[in-house]
């Protein structure tokens, strides 16, 4: 990933200000694995992006019968996996609010507090379709611009259109990555784990042994 070459649209218009633009990749990370790390580095390298930003969910709204480790745990996670790439770091914002969090609540916190920041929500395919669900939306892509990455088998001009789509009606805000994520879940690392089975390769080494010596998915089984 650290190989790019080849500026995007959005790097050639607004290629001095890059040190504002500021990704963000929010989710639970139950568990963070190598399809967030290539997803984060895909943003940063191809729309130059200033750092990334990973966003943890305290509660999400969307996962309520879903076992989620406790935020600790996922925070660790998360901060080994990262820690080699200066570019990258983590906020625990969603993790200090009570209740459900959403997004739009974070991008009005972080808007406020660092104004000169240029947003860019990093997404996957399958989230692009779901966002005018999001509470809020219209006040959302007010706040920030998505960048959105395929991965294999999914149908890239499905998504190009509905991208298209929505920038005629919200302005353009969307960006669709050329380079493409792995197709990895969280779920299937959760089951693997919970079998006792090996995570390596879909996770990065370190955070393959916290889960095993921690034991962080055996309450799922």
């Amino acid at each position: 990933m650290r190989g790019y070459t080849e500026f995007s649209q959005l790097e050639t218009e607004y290629l001095q200000p890059k040190q504002n633009r500021i990704g963000l990749l929010g989710g639970t990370f139950n568990p963070i694995h190598n399809g967030h790390i290539k997803m984060a580095y895909i943003a940063l390298y191809e729309f130059l992006l200033g750092e990334v930003v990973f966003l943890p969910l305290g509660t999400p709204p969307h996962k309520k019968d879903e076992y989620i480790a406790p935020s600790q745990l996922r925070l660790d996670m998360i901060k080994m996996a990262i820690a080699r790439e200066k570019k990258f770091s983590v906020d625990t914002i969603e993790f200090e609010r009570y209740g459900t969090t959403y997004t739009v609540d974070t991008l009005e916190i972080m808007s406020r507090n660092n104004k000169p920041a240029e947003y860019y929500f990093i997404i996957g395919a399958d989230t692009l379709f779901e966002l005018k669900t999001w509470r809020n939306f219209e006040r959302v892509i007010c706040l920030t611009n998505f960048i959105c990455i395929l991965r294999p088998g999914q149908d890239d001009a499905a998504v190009r259109q509905y991208a298209d789509m929505m920038n005629s009606r919200y302005g353009y805000k969307i960006y669709v990555a050329k380079d493409r994520g792995p197709d990895i879940s969280s779920s299937l690392i959760r089951k693997l784990a919970v079998s006792k089975r090996p995570v390596g390769g879909l996770v990065p080494e370190c955070v393959a042994r916290y889960i095993q010596m921690n034991r962080v998915y055996a309450k799922e089984d």
